[in-house]
């Protein structure tokens, strides 16, 4: 598994059991800008649950990086 990255609190920490007792809808509307959620499964991050324009923000950005590392290639 690799190393989290992310600056991890206790508030984007979500058990799975909470996504599988039907509370996924409030998690999910509870997102806020740059807000990401953990999910957790037996104490080990398995999942990240953020919004689509975060993650279009960071489509955006690897395409970026890999831009520029192809320029340095050259």
């Amino acid at each position: 598994m690799k190393k989290c990255a992310l600056e991890v609190t206790l508030d984007s920490l979500v058990s799975i059991s909470n996504l599988n007792q039907g509370k996924a809808a409030k998690i999910i509307s509870e997102l806020h800008g740059d807000d990401i959620k953990i999910v957790i499964k037996n104490n080990e991050p398995i999942a990240a649950i953020l919004s689509v324009d975060r993650l279009n923000d960071l489509v955006i950005a690897e395409n970026r990086l890999k831009e520029l590392e192809k320029g340095e290639e050259k």
